[in-house]
This record gives C-alpha cells, structure tokens and sequence, in this order.
C-alpha cells in the first residue's frame, strides 16, 4: 500500500510506504497521551506539576499552622478559667462547711493557700505548654480541696451521729424530780438507797420517746423495773425506759431519736404511774441530767 502527497509548491509526488505511515500514527498517538499524563490527575489525586500540587496543598496547611493552634490555646485557656471557677465555689463551700463543723481552716488537711491579688500589669497570653501546666497544678488542687472536703464530711458525720446517739432528748414531755438521781429514802423500806435514774411524773399512757437513736436490745417484763425497753446507743451508752404500761418495740428494732417506744405505766416495783429513767456507760450508771436539754420536745407522734 502506497501513500501519495502532492505539493503545490514543488508540484511533485511523493510517495511513502507502510513503514513509514505507521512511524507517523504512532508520533500523533504518543504526544497527546503524554500531554494528559503531564496535565490530569493520576489516580491518587496527584498532579505531575510541583508547582500546581504546591499551591494546592498550601492554603490547608495554613489553616491547620494558623487557626486551629488558636483555638486549640483558646479551649485550654476556658477549661483553666472553669477550674478556677469550681476551685472557688470548693473554697467557699468548705467555708460555709467548717463554720457549721466549728473547725479552722487552718487544722484541716490541706488548708487554704494564702491570697493573692493586685492590679494586672503587662498582661500576656500564655502558650500551650503553659495552659497546660497551670491546669496540672489546679488539678492537684483540686484534689487538696477535695481532701479538704472530705475531713469536713467526717468531722459533720460524726457530729451528727454523736447528736443523734446522745441521749439529750428528754423521754416524756413532762419535768422530772430533780432530786431523784443519787441517795435518797427508799419509798418501799424507808432506809437509805442510791436511786440510779430520774424519775419524770406523768399519768398513766404518757408517750414515752427514744432518748437518742440505737438498737433495743430488751424489751420486757422484770420484777424491779416492771416493763422495761433498753436500747444500746454505741461504745457502752446505754438508756432504759421502766416501769410502763406498753412497749411498742421489740428487741433488735433500729430506733431513732424521739420515736415512740413506750407508755408511761405503773407496773414492777412503783409507787405509783410515772417513768424511770437511767443512762449507763458500760454498765455504770449516769446522772441523766448532764445529758437531758433544758427544754421539753413539742409535736412528736403520740
């Protein structure tokens, strides 16, 4: 197969062959592939051109380099502004709790750091490594002031229990004979005998209330005491209620501090309606009226 040209301008023929014609469709193939190779995107996204690829790629890496270290420093410096805030609020919760417990803040474990202030001069922010260290030591902080916390709640706990376990509440709403308690005449023999409780006149059926909160260890009838209720308060503190009509508890009840335990009776040895009254220390008995408040109980259940 032959191929002829024919040029005006040198009005002649020329003929190429086969070889010759494929040589030249494999130039024109070749040069536009390599064109688009050099222009396109290959498959990862990428251009052969440097220069393109750079100019591309930079506005993101500004981006990450320049505005979000900021806000990054920015999010810290909140989280550092809320923990001072919270520091404060333990600060003055611990405040209010040792004024109720009646301790110093200087005998508590980690007490109160020293204050501080000032006008602000030559302000400047602080970097990241800064924001951060600051935020270490108000953790550690943090964690005083919780410690801080903690001896108050035991300080209040065991307040309140030894508040609820003493037997201050006055067991009837009724006075007492104040001369009961010690040595006086015997009512039954006439001779001298130590009387080891108080006794509180009132009539027969009178509410009788839990001095203090405990456990009832007896409640039953005895020759001496007639019906009597026991109850253990902890570490030997012990109060009985004798001489009643009517025990409303039993034996291994949890009571609490003024509940209704008994009624005012007249039974074992008496004389006559009214409750005898005792607190004992591990066995030895108390005078009741070192731990009996001035004042009578109002609205309790009868």
């Amino acid at each position: 197969m032959n191929i002829i040209f024919v040029s005006n301008n040198m009005a002649k023929a020329r003929t190429l062959t086969l070889r010759h014609g494929l040589v030249l469709l494999l130039l024109l193939m070749t040069v536009p592939a390599m064109l688009t190779l050099l222009i396109l995107p290959q498959a990862n996204g990428e251009h052969h051109d440097v220069t393109s690829g750079v100019a591309t790629l930079l506005p993101i890496q500004l981006h990450f380099s320049l505005k979000n270290p900021q806000s990054h420093l920015d999010a810290l410096a909140l989280q550092l502004g809320e923990i001072q805030a919270r520091i404060m609020r333990l600060d003055a919760l611990s405040e209010r709790l040792a004024e109720l417990a009646g301790v110093k803040e200087k005998d508590l474990q980690g007490g109160q750091p020293p204050g501080q202030g000032g006008p602000m001069v030559h302000e400047y922010s602080m970097t990241e490594v800064q924001l951060q260290q600051k935020i270490s030591e108000l953790a550690i902080e943090l964690e005083r002031r919780s410690d801080r916390l903690n001896v108050l709640e035991a300080v209040l706990l065991q307040q309140n229990l030894q508040k609820d376990t003493m037997p201050s509440d006055r067991p009837v709403d009724t006075g007492y004979n104040s001369s009961s308690y010690g040595w006086r005449v015997d009512p039954f023999t006439g001779k001298m005998a130590f009387h080891e409780g108080l006794d509180f006149m009132a009539e027969a059926g009178t509410p009788i209330y839990a001095a203090a909160g405990g456990i009832v260890t007896e409640a039953e009838q005895t020759p001496d005491y007639g019906k009597i209720v026991k109850i253990d308060h902890g570490a030997g503190l012990e109060t009985r209620y004798a001489h009643t009509s009517m025990i409303m508890v039993k034996v291994g009840d949890r009571v609490e501090k003024g509940q209704l335990i008994a009624k005012v009776g007249n039974t074992g040895r008496s004389t006559g309606a009214h409750l005898h009254f005792e607190v004992r220390l591990n066995g030895a008995p108390l005078d009741p009226r070192k731990y009996l408040q001035n004042h009578l109980l109002q609205n309790r259940p009868s």
